[in-house]
């Protein structure tokens, strides 16, 4: 089965759950554990956006990351005057970054029609699973997390800013033939998961790197062991792991702690999580990103970080600063055009100088065809001192 019938079955699967639910989202009840207040018939003083997110489950982390980007953005964006001169609020609601739930929820949202763009989810087979109901709709979904490459395909209002997997992948690979011959790699076993390694491996050919080892595991694995004992015993030069923050510690703790693998890491994520559940073990770790609080030069980007510390009390990272970015990027838009779902639609298809604060900073604009960001470049993070800065390898 290809990775794009893959993404598919779920779409399919996803949205025939969405039919079977319809009568009970037209009853009104978000049922997600979402807060839907004043999303049906919202007040005509305030534009809304809806964000589809975990604030539950296993994704919860990335959740509350979100969240913190989303609610400065809205605070930053009412203070310099909201959208149209109307006040902007987000209508939040919970599907765990499950295919399932944000296929349910995602006629509720496409109904209401005071919701004028959606953001999420975390994960691109869950936001996939939402899209083909917004894309009906004429409701922008701008899935500001998703490095799917394949994300987009939907249909044209569909939106990511996000960088693509292809691109990580390069970067990563590229990175990694500077130090390693030889590598052993394990991914993480889902549709991003696959496509991700399917990439790296690419350019690790192309790079002349040798995988002398590949596996894939379970998100919800416990015990990698079976696995890592034949990627260590390989002798690699290096080890690398394509998958999420918690998995990515459990796979670098298992190698460290039970397998006494001293050599170069490369994987996890810049999250708290990652470094709180490594420990010790987290230094000297390098992954691909898109922002480091550190090492940005853009000067509106290091006023983000001061405001996001004052609010906050610790740096930002890659994922408060996407969302913070997905909420100017679409107050952006409107301001632009107009606070209605056209309006949107027509600043993403036109407006060529949308703030930038990943990478070096400046503007962007989005290539229309693949309704992808144009010209935003990964960067190099590794763990020193028990936090990512950003390096140049």
């Amino acid at each position: 089965m290809t990775i794009r019938t893959s993404i598919a079955r779920t779409i399919r699967t996803a949205a025939a759950a969405a039919i079977a639910a319809g009568t009970l989202l037209g009853a009104g009840a978000c049922g997600l554990g979402g807060d839907a207040a004043n999303a049906a018939g919202g007040s005509s003083d305030t534009v809304y956006f809806a964000a589809i997110y975990p604030q539950t489950g296993q994704y919860a982390e990335y959740g509350r990351l979100f969240k913190q980007g989303f609610d400065l953005a809205v605070k930053d964006v009412n203070a310099d005057g909201g959208v149209q001169g109307r006040k902007l609020a987000i209508t939040y609601f919970d599907t765990q970054s499950d295919a399932k739930q944000d296929a349910s929820v995602a006629p509720k949202i496409a109904s209401d029609q005071s919701v004028i763009a959606v953001v999420g989810d975390y994960t691109s087979p869950a936001s996939a699973a939402a899209s083909p109901t917004f894309q009906q709709a004429g409701l922008v979904h701008y899935g500001f997390n998703n490095s799917a490459p394949t994300f987009t395909d939907t249909g044209d209002h569909v939106w990511t800013p996000q960088i693509g997997q292809d691109i990580y992948q390069k970067a990563n690979a590229d990175a990694v033939a500077k130090v390693a011959k030889r590598v052993s790699v394990v991914y993480i076993e889902n549709d991003w998961g696959k496509q991700a390694y399917e990439y790296f491996k690419q350019e690790a050919e192309r790079n002349g790197t040798e995988i002398v080892y590949e596996s894939s595991y379970l998100p919800d694995s416990t015990d990698l062991s079976p696995i890592l004992i034949p990627a260590r015993d390989a002798q690699p030069d290096a080890v690398v792991n394509i998958g999420y923050g918690p998995d990515g510690a459990l796979v670098l703790n298992t190698l460290r702690d039970k397998l006494d693998y001293d050599g170069p890491f490369y994987g996890g994520q810049e999250t708290q999580e990652f470094l709180d559940l490594a420990g010790d073990n987290a230094e000297g770790t390098t992954i691909t990103g898109c922002f480091s609080a550190t090492g940005t030069t853009d000067e509106k980007a290091k006023t983000f970080v001061k405001e996001f510390n004052k609010e906050y009390g610790n740096d930002p990272g890659n994922f408060e600063v996407t969302a913070y970015q997905a909420i100017i990027d679409l107050a952006y838009a409107a301001n632009k055009t107009d606070a209605t779902r056209d309006g949107i639609q027509k600043a993403l298809e036109t407006v060529d100088d949308f703030p930038l604060y990943q990478g070096e900073g400046g503007t962007f604009g989005f290539d229309v065809k693949t309704r992808r960001a144009d010209g935003i470049a990964p960067i190099l993070l590794r763990v020193e001192d028990g936090r990512f800065v950003q390096v140049e390898d």
